[in-house]
């Protein structure tokens, strides 16, 4: 198997995409409703292709990037324009002449509008905060990879099925400011109310900091989290936040059944950290409530390789366990758990600093065991 990390641009991440699509959406819904009111005598009304092209953006968008509450609302709002200007769009291909449009249709129009309008505010008071690897000197890369957990994962060519992505975040340059711990791995393991983009302002601040530090986003067929249609990968996230949210107790309940899937990405991951990084390191496994208790079998079967555990859920200032980094990537669920759109990047910078706590606490150890084992051969 060959694990190989392609270098990808740092200039935007999925968060910041996902909202230039939802504005671009906003927008031309905006467009296209306006024009009615500006249509008179004549021969073709040639805006009104805009129409289907929203829509088409919109179900891009959710393919793209995922089901949320306004890749959603921009795909209703696109498909009840779409259909309400089904008759336009035939006479636009029909070259019919256009008298003007009727007043119910203005009404609608008017409507929609300021429905857009709205959408297109909010989109953008609770946009992500974009943090730039460039100004704080990271590399960001990643490869997508083919495959299941019984057959195994192989690097995907570009339009294979993609059931792995592996991201790394390290330092640019690599020899400036490496933290002293380097015989470790550090691992992420996402909860599946989040994915690696949702804790990527933690990542880069770690890796700001010297550490290298990899993650995973695993959507394998034989990986099954709802066991239905919902863990398709535009889907399983929001879903995963809505069950979190109407059941919370029934939700917590399950934490120990999600241990079997969290398991079968460590047994997946492992051999793939090992062959890039060496043989000979051992592997800090970073949590986030779903993967504690696997975590935690899973360094006892494995004490050899696993030097420690750090679950971020037991972190008190941490207030949005298992959503991740949410002030900064996604403020509207932040504002659900009573959090803030925070610019200042306060939690991120404090889940760095007590990752490398964690780093420095696992040398220690290690050497206390060294030297303890050095004078045990001499005695």
């Amino acid at each position: 198997m060959r694990f190989r990390l392609s270098q990808i641009s740092d200039s935007h991440y999925n968060q910041n995409m996902k909202f230039y699509g939802e504005l671009l959406v906003f927008v031309l819904l905006f467009i296209t409703n306006l024009r009615v009111f500006f249509v008179h005598h004549v021969r073709r009304d040639p805006l009104v292709v805009l129409a289907p092209f929203t829509f088409v953006v919109a179900i891009l968008q959710i393919f793209s990037w995922g089901v949320d509450t306004f890749t959603l609302l921009g795909l209703l709002i696109s498909f009840f324009v779409l259909i309400s200007n089904f008759h336009a769009i035939f006479r636009y291909w029909e070259r019919l002449y256009v008298d003007h449009y009727s007043p119910l249709m203005k009404i609608w129009a008017a409507f929609t509008i300021a429905f857009s309008t709205a959408a297109l505010a909010l989109s953008i008071y609770f946009a992500p905060i974009e943090q730039k690897n460039r100004e704080i000197m990271v590399n960001e890369t990643q490869t997508h990879y083919k495959g299941s957990f019984r057959s195994g994962f192989f690097e995907a060519k570009p339009f294979d099925s993609k059931s792995l992505t592996i991201y790394e975040f390290s330092k640019i340059p690599e020899s400036a400011n490496i933290v002293n711990n380097q015989n470790l791995i550090v691992f992420l393991a996402p909860d599946k109310r989040a994915d690696t983009a949702n804790y990527r302002p933690y990542l880069q601040q770690l890796a700001a900091r010297g550490v290298t530090v990899c993650s995973a986003d695993f959507y394998a067929d034989d990986g099954q989290w709802l066991h239905n249609f919902y863990d398709k990968r535009f889907l399983r996230r929001i879903v995963m936040v809505i069950k979190s949210f109407t059941n919370q107790q029934q939700f917590l309940a399950q934490k120990e059944y999600y241990s079997f899937n969290i398991a079968q990405e460590y047994n997946a991951m492992v051999p793939l950290l090992h062959e890039r990084y060496g043989y000979d390191k051992k592997i800090l496994l970073i949590t986030d409530f779903m993967a504690d208790i696997a975590a935690e079998d899973y360094q006892k079967k494995n004490p050899d390789f696993i030097a420690g555990i750090l679950k971020l859920s037991s972190i008190g200032e941490y207030k949005s366990s298992g959503y991740g980094c949410i002030e900064q990537t996604d403020p509207l669920l932040a504002k659900f758990l009573n959090l803030q759109r925070d610019k200042t990047l306060a939690t991120p910078i404090l889940l760095a600093e007590k990752t490398i706590e964690k780093m420095d606490e696992i040398e220690k150890l290690s050497y206390a065991a060294a030297v303890a084992a050095q004078k045990a051969l001499q005695n």
